[in-house]
């Protein structure tokens, strides 16, 4: 069998990569607007508004901070998978999390790859693109550089959307066993306090991380064949078990109230705030994705406002490629996507991992090469 493996099942890796995909053309057609208001977008580009990629970072289809984490989030989700088989014990994704986010501020603090041998320790680490600074938020940097590796939450009060933007790959990774549970009640409780856990690694207020909770739920529910106003419902119903969710429930719900009653206008979007913080973000992206005509539509809308653009493109992009699969992309926003052939081996992983051969002694060559490729931090 030729490593790494491909997917089976042609629908399951095609939403797989639709999501992660997806989030990264959300994210790279944000790009070169993330720091414009909408009057600046339309004086640059048109009623119309931003459409297709436009130079930024000095490239076209350049992705950011956003797509940068999410994939790091992703190796962290694996790493903990593969060191759980290894050990025999329950994956440890908190701090497999605290290593990978820490392996990505390497990436952002040197401007030279790092040497041969640090980088051999994980295969996204070797993609030598991710040596590129592209805009990361503050919060995240700073809670990085002061935990350095360590496997703590954040001390900061900050609901900044740096935490739900990166957190799809949560939902990838217990996608699969949402689609082999009957009672599922335990398990979405895992994936929202999963999310809400990596989102603690650098975000401190409540906010911030529930959202990125929630987000994971809906994520997984969706690539496990429910409908996203069902996910969002089964969502909501996770939020409310915590304290202080108060904020974000209402952010959700007026997000929903403002797709039935005034969806895909722009005007509506702007009432759900700017998306600088996590729960506007989640917000604005789920009235995106529930009022989109298709995938082209969505982004479009989620991109074209004067706040965080890249990050509601992100979050957009996630869900609609995660429930329509990656045929439903443009090809001509995929054709000059930044990485992404490293996005789509890491969406492979992610949607081939029930079919990975580790748990034998017998599969020496396999669980040495997964091993190599997303090593326990």
């Amino acid at each position: 069998m030729p490593l790494p493996r491909i997917p089976s099942d042609p629908s399951l890796r095609g939403r797989f990569s639709g999501c992660l995909l997806g989030g990264a053309v959300g994210d790279a057609l944000g790009a070169p607007v993330e720091f414009l208001d909408l009057d600046q977008i339309v004086r640059a580009y048109g009623e119309g508004g931003i459409r297709d990629y436009a130079p930024a970072y000095g490239k076209l289809g350049a992705i950011t901070d956003d797509t940068q984490m999410t994939l790091f989030t992703a190796e962290a989700m694996l790493s903990a998978h593969v060191g759980a088989v290894l050990q025999s014990q329950e994956p440890d994704f908190f701090r497999a999390a605290a290593g990978s986010y820490a392996r990505w501020l390497m990436t952002q603090e040197n401007s030279r790859l790092v040497s041969s041998a640090s980088a051999s320790a994980s295969w996204l680490l070797q993609q030598k693109k991710l040596f590129s600074r592209r805009a990361p938020g503050t919060t995240c940097l700073s809670a990085l550089q002061t935990s350095r590796g360590s496997v703590t939450r954040a001390m900061n009060d900050s609901k900044g959307c740096g935490g739900v933007m990166r957190v799809a790959p949560v939902g990838m990774y217990f996608a699969h066993s949402l689609s082999r549970e009957r009672h599922r009640d335990r398990l979405l409780s895992s994936i929202f306090r999963t999310g809400n856990d990596l989102a603690a690694i650098t975000h401190g207020h409540a906010s911030g991380c529930l959202s990125a909770g929630a987000l994971a739920v809906m994520i997984s529910l969706v690539l496990a064949g429910n409908p996203l106003r069902e996910a969002i419902h089964a969502a909501k119903g996770e939020l409310c078990k915590h304290p202080s969710h108060a904020e974000t429930l209402a952010a959700i719900e007026k997000a929903e109230s403002l797709v039935t009653s005034r969806p895909r206008e722009r005007n509506a979007l702007r009432e759900l705030g700017k998306g600088f913080v996590a729960e506007e973000a989640l917000a604005m992206g789920l009235y995106c994705a529930l009022g989109a005509t298709d995938f082209e539509d969505g982004i479009i809308l989620a991109v074209n406002h004067s706040g965080d653009s890249d990050s509601t493109g992100t979050i957009t992009g996630n869900l609609l490629g995660a429930a329509a699969g990656v045929e439903a992309i443009p090809g001509r926003w995929l054709a000059n996507l930044e990485l992404r052939s490293a996005i789509e081996a890491i969406a492979d992983d992610l949607a081939a991992l029930p079919e990975w051969e580790v748990r034998s002694e017998r599969d020496v060559e396999e669980r040495a090469f997964y091993a190599s490729r997303y090593p326990a931090s």
